[in-house]
Protein backbone atom coordinates (compact mmCIF):
# COMPACT_ATOMS: atom_id res chain seq x y z
CA UNK A 1 0.00 0.00 0.00
CA UNK A 2 1.43 3.23 -0.99
CA UNK A 3 0.13 6.89 -0.47
CA UNK A 4 1.11 7.82 -4.24
CA UNK A 5 0.16 6.65 -7.17
CA UNK A 6 1.85 6.37 -10.91
CA UNK A 7 -0.52 6.90 -13.31
CA UNK A 8 0.01 7.30 -17.09
CA UNK A 9 -2.31 7.54 -19.78
CA UNK A 10 -1.86 7.14 -23.74
CA UNK A 11 -4.12 9.89 -25.66
CA UNK A 12 -3.83 8.36 -29.17
CA UNK A 13 -5.46 7.91 -32.69
CA UNK A 14 -7.14 4.68 -33.44
CA UNK A 15 -7.14 2.17 -36.35
CA UNK A 16 -10.61 1.99 -37.42
CA UNK A 17 -11.93 -1.75 -36.77
CA UNK A 18 -8.38 -3.04 -36.64
CA UNK A 19 -7.62 -4.69 -33.56
CA UNK A 20 -4.31 -6.30 -34.49
CA UNK A 21 -3.16 -2.81 -36.07
CA UNK A 22 -4.31 -1.07 -32.59
CA UNK A 23 -2.31 -3.47 -30.50
CA UNK A 24 0.81 -3.50 -32.12
CA UNK A 25 0.43 1.06 -31.72
CA UNK A 26 -0.08 0.52 -28.00
CA UNK A 27 2.86 -2.05 -27.60
CA UNK A 28 5.20 1.10 -28.98
CA UNK A 29 3.34 3.26 -26.55
CA UNK A 30 2.97 1.53 -23.16
CA UNK A 31 5.37 2.73 -20.64
CA UNK A 32 8.56 0.66 -19.67
CA UNK A 33 7.90 -2.21 -17.01
CA UNK A 34 7.87 -0.89 -13.56
CA UNK A 35 7.78 2.79 -14.68
CA UNK A 36 4.23 3.29 -13.14
CA UNK A 37 1.23 1.76 -11.12
CA UNK A 38 -1.44 2.32 -13.36
CA UNK A 39 -2.23 2.41 -17.60
CA UNK A 40 -5.02 3.85 -19.23
CA UNK A 41 -5.90 3.77 -22.67
CA UNK A 42 -8.87 5.03 -24.35
CA UNK A 43 -13.00 3.44 -25.20
CA UNK A 44 -12.81 1.05 -27.95
CA UNK A 45 -9.28 1.46 -28.00
CA UNK A 46 -8.85 -1.74 -29.49
CA UNK A 47 -11.38 -0.72 -33.05
CA UNK A 48 -12.55 2.85 -32.19
CA UNK A 49 -16.22 3.72 -31.60
CA UNK A 50 -18.06 1.48 -34.24
CA UNK A 51 -20.94 -0.37 -33.72
CA UNK A 52 -19.85 -2.91 -35.77
CA UNK A 53 -21.22 -6.20 -33.50
CA UNK A 54 -19.00 -8.60 -35.07
CA UNK A 55 -15.66 -6.87 -33.69
CA UNK A 56 -17.06 -8.28 -30.39
CA UNK A 57 -15.07 -11.64 -31.16
CA UNK A 58 -11.70 -10.01 -31.01
CA UNK A 59 -12.15 -8.32 -27.15
CA UNK A 60 -10.95 -11.91 -25.50
CA UNK A 61 -7.79 -11.77 -27.28
CA UNK A 62 -7.52 -8.05 -26.31
CA UNK A 63 -8.08 -9.15 -23.09
CA UNK A 64 -5.65 -11.43 -22.90
CA UNK A 65 -2.83 -9.29 -24.30
CA UNK A 66 -3.77 -6.33 -21.54
CA UNK A 67 -3.36 -9.19 -18.83
CA UNK A 68 0.19 -10.49 -20.17
CA UNK A 69 0.97 -6.95 -20.93
CA UNK A 70 -0.21 -5.92 -17.03
CA UNK A 71 2.40 -8.52 -15.68
CA UNK A 72 4.89 -7.88 -17.75
CA UNK A 73 4.54 -3.98 -17.12
CA UNK A 74 3.88 -4.63 -13.93
CA UNK A 75 1.24 -2.28 -13.75
CA UNK A 76 -2.54 -2.07 -13.84
CA UNK A 77 -3.74 -1.88 -17.54
CA UNK A 78 -7.53 -0.46 -18.07
CA UNK A 79 -9.77 0.53 -21.56
CA UNK A 80 -12.33 -0.57 -22.78
CA UNK A 81 -13.91 -3.03 -25.48
CA UNK A 82 -16.68 -4.32 -27.41
CA UNK A 83 -17.78 -7.87 -25.09
CA UNK A 84 -20.27 -10.21 -26.22
CA UNK A 85 -21.71 -12.57 -23.40
CA UNK A 86 -24.97 -14.45 -23.37
CA UNK A 87 -26.07 -12.95 -26.40
CA UNK A 88 -25.60 -9.09 -25.34
CA UNK A 89 -23.02 -6.92 -26.72
CA UNK A 90 -21.53 -4.51 -23.89
CA UNK A 91 -19.05 -1.45 -23.91
CA UNK A 92 -16.89 -2.91 -21.33
CA UNK A 93 -14.53 -1.85 -19.24
CA UNK A 94 -11.48 -4.07 -18.18
CA UNK A 95 -8.68 -3.42 -15.40
CA UNK A 96 -6.21 -6.28 -15.90
CA UNK A 97 -3.81 -6.01 -12.82
CA UNK A 98 0.17 -7.93 -12.13
CA UNK A 99 -1.28 -10.29 -10.23
CA UNK A 100 -4.11 -11.13 -12.49
CA UNK A 101 -7.55 -9.84 -11.00
CA UNK A 102 -9.65 -8.62 -13.38
CA UNK A 103 -12.02 -5.81 -12.98
CA UNK A 104 -15.21 -4.94 -15.19
CA UNK A 105 -17.65 -2.22 -15.63
CA UNK A 106 -20.20 -2.28 -18.10
CA UNK A 107 -21.08 1.60 -19.42
CA UNK A 108 -23.98 1.99 -18.79
CA UNK A 109 -25.27 5.60 -20.48
CA UNK A 110 -25.28 4.52 -24.10
CA UNK A 111 -24.76 7.17 -26.74
CA UNK A 112 -28.33 7.16 -28.88
CA UNK A 113 -27.31 9.71 -30.72
CA UNK A 114 -24.59 7.25 -32.23
CA UNK A 115 -26.81 4.41 -32.14
CA UNK A 116 -24.74 2.93 -29.30
CA UNK A 117 -28.26 2.03 -27.89
CA UNK A 118 -29.26 -0.41 -30.78
CA UNK A 119 -25.93 -2.63 -30.71
CA UNK A 120 -25.17 -2.31 -26.70
CA UNK A 121 -26.75 -3.16 -23.86
CA UNK A 122 -26.50 -0.89 -20.84
CA UNK A 123 -24.50 -2.05 -17.22
CA UNK A 124 -26.63 -2.04 -14.01
CA UNK A 125 -23.90 -1.89 -11.41
CA UNK A 126 -20.66 1.02 -10.78
CA UNK A 127 -17.62 -0.62 -10.58
CA UNK A 128 -14.94 0.34 -7.12
CA UNK A 129 -12.31 -1.66 -6.87
CA UNK A 130 -8.91 -1.58 -4.78
CA UNK A 131 -5.39 -1.73 -5.92
CA UNK A 132 -2.21 -0.79 -4.49
CA UNK A 133 -4.28 0.86 -1.59
CA UNK A 134 -6.29 3.18 -3.73
CA UNK A 135 -9.96 3.10 -4.74
CA UNK A 136 -10.68 3.28 -7.87
CA UNK A 137 -14.23 3.85 -9.87
CA UNK A 138 -14.74 2.98 -13.61
CA UNK A 139 -16.78 4.93 -15.90
CA UNK A 140 -16.96 5.74 -19.91
CA UNK A 141 -16.90 8.39 -21.70
CA UNK A 142 -21.07 9.55 -22.05
CA UNK A 143 -21.37 8.75 -18.04
CA UNK A 144 -19.43 11.80 -17.53
CA UNK A 145 -22.82 14.11 -18.67
CA UNK A 146 -24.43 12.24 -15.45
CA UNK A 147 -23.44 13.35 -12.04
CA UNK A 148 -25.89 11.07 -10.22
CA UNK A 149 -24.29 7.81 -11.55
CA UNK A 150 -21.08 9.50 -11.26
CA UNK A 151 -22.02 10.60 -7.20
CA UNK A 152 -19.36 10.11 -4.69
CA UNK A 153 -20.83 8.41 -1.96
CA UNK A 154 -20.58 6.18 1.70
CA UNK A 155 -21.58 2.97 -0.14
CA UNK A 156 -19.24 4.17 -3.44
CA UNK A 157 -16.42 5.33 -2.63
CA UNK A 158 -13.04 6.25 -4.38
CA UNK A 159 -10.17 8.11 -4.79
CA UNK A 160 -9.48 8.48 -8.41
CA UNK A 161 -12.24 8.18 -11.11
CA UNK A 162 -10.85 6.50 -14.95
CA UNK A 163 -13.28 8.15 -17.78
CA UNK A 164 -11.73 6.54 -21.35
CA UNK A 165 -13.57 8.12 -24.16
CA UNK A 166 -14.49 8.65 -27.68
CA UNK A 167 -15.59 12.24 -27.16
CA UNK A 168 -16.17 14.37 -30.25
CA UNK A 169 -13.92 17.45 -30.86
CA UNK A 170 -17.04 19.63 -31.58
CA UNK A 171 -18.18 18.56 -28.05
CA UNK A 172 -15.15 19.37 -26.35
CA UNK A 173 -15.99 22.43 -24.05
CA UNK A 174 -18.18 20.48 -22.42
CA UNK A 175 -16.28 17.31 -22.29
CA UNK A 176 -13.38 19.63 -20.03
CA UNK A 177 -15.82 21.67 -18.24
CA UNK A 178 -17.88 17.90 -17.18
CA UNK A 179 -14.43 16.36 -16.24
CA UNK A 180 -13.58 19.50 -13.84
CA UNK A 181 -16.84 19.75 -12.35
CA UNK A 182 -17.15 15.70 -11.38
CA UNK A 183 -13.64 16.04 -9.65
CA UNK A 184 -14.86 18.86 -7.74
CA UNK A 185 -18.31 17.83 -7.09
CA UNK A 186 -17.08 14.57 -5.45
CA UNK A 187 -13.27 15.59 -3.99
CA UNK A 188 -11.57 13.33 -5.91
CA UNK A 189 -8.91 13.01 -8.22
CA UNK A 190 -10.75 12.57 -12.00
CA UNK A 191 -8.60 11.16 -15.20
CA UNK A 192 -10.48 11.94 -18.71
CA UNK A 193 -8.76 9.94 -21.51
CA UNK A 194 -9.96 11.11 -25.01
CA UNK A 195 -8.17 9.91 -28.43
CA UNK A 196 -7.44 12.07 -31.22
CA UNK A 197 -7.97 12.18 -35.13
CA UNK A 198 -10.60 11.02 -37.28
CA UNK A 199 -12.77 7.76 -36.81
CA UNK A 200 -14.51 5.63 -39.74
CA UNK A 201 -17.79 7.66 -39.49
CA UNK A 202 -15.55 10.95 -40.12
CA UNK A 203 -16.10 12.26 -36.53
CA UNK A 204 -13.17 14.53 -35.40
CA UNK A 205 -11.98 14.06 -31.93
CA UNK A 206 -9.45 16.27 -30.51
CA UNK A 207 -8.07 14.57 -27.22
CA UNK A 208 -7.94 17.29 -24.49
CA UNK A 209 -7.19 14.62 -21.96
CA UNK A 210 -7.16 15.91 -18.40
CA UNK A 211 -6.19 14.97 -15.21
CA UNK A 212 -7.92 16.80 -12.49
CA UNK A 213 -7.61 16.93 -8.52
CA UNK A 214 -10.32 17.05 -5.97
CA UNK A 215 -10.27 20.93 -5.85
CA UNK A 216 -10.61 20.95 -9.42
CA UNK A 217 -6.77 21.96 -10.46
CA UNK A 218 -5.60 20.95 -13.26
CA UNK A 219 -2.61 18.43 -12.95
CA UNK A 220 -2.05 17.11 -16.16
CA UNK A 221 -3.22 18.12 -19.72
CA UNK A 222 -2.63 16.50 -23.16
CA UNK A 223 -1.73 18.54 -26.51
CA UNK A 224 -4.88 18.56 -28.98
CA UNK A 225 -5.10 16.52 -31.86
CA UNK A 226 -1.81 14.72 -30.61
CA UNK A 227 -0.32 11.72 -29.42
CA UNK A 228 1.05 11.46 -26.26
CA UNK A 229 1.68 9.30 -23.22
CA UNK A 230 1.29 11.24 -19.86
CA UNK A 231 1.94 10.90 -16.74
CA UNK A 232 1.98 12.27 -13.10
CA UNK A 233 1.84 11.14 -9.30
CA UNK A 234 -1.26 11.23 -7.25
CA UNK A 235 -0.31 11.79 -3.64
CA UNK A 236 -3.21 10.28 -0.99
CA UNK A 237 -2.34 12.51 1.68
CA UNK A 238 -3.23 15.87 -0.59
CA UNK A 239 -6.23 14.39 -1.10
CA UNK A 240 -7.42 13.35 2.11
CA UNK A 241 -6.33 17.14 3.57
CA UNK A 242 -8.31 18.56 0.86
CA UNK A 243 -11.34 16.48 2.01
CA UNK A 244 -10.79 17.43 5.87
CA UNK A 245 -10.07 21.00 5.04
CA UNK A 246 -13.66 21.31 3.15
CA UNK A 247 -15.53 18.13 4.35
CA UNK A 248 -18.54 19.02 1.92
CA UNK A 249 -19.47 15.51 1.32
CA UNK A 250 -21.10 15.66 5.40
CA UNK A 251 -23.44 18.09 3.97
CA UNK A 252 -24.87 16.13 0.66
CA UNK A 253 -27.89 15.22 -0.06
CA UNK A 254 -29.72 11.81 0.72
CA UNK A 255 -31.04 9.51 -1.99
CA UNK A 256 -30.98 5.68 -3.58
CA UNK A 257 -30.40 5.99 -7.67
CA UNK A 258 -32.97 3.12 -9.35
Amino acid sequence: MSSKLRIAFIQSFLHWEEPEANRSLFDTLLPPPGTCDLVLLPEMFATGFSMNPELSRHSPDMVQWMQQRAVEGNYALAGSLPWLEKDKRYNRFFCCTPNQQQFTYDKRHLFAFAKEDQVFSPGNQGLCFEFRGWKMAAFVCYDLRFPVWMRRHAAFDYDLALVPANWPERRSEAWKALLKARAIENQSYVLGLNRVGYDGNGVLHSGDSLLFDGLGKTLAAARPFHTQTLSAVLSKETLEQQRRQFPFQNEADSFVLT
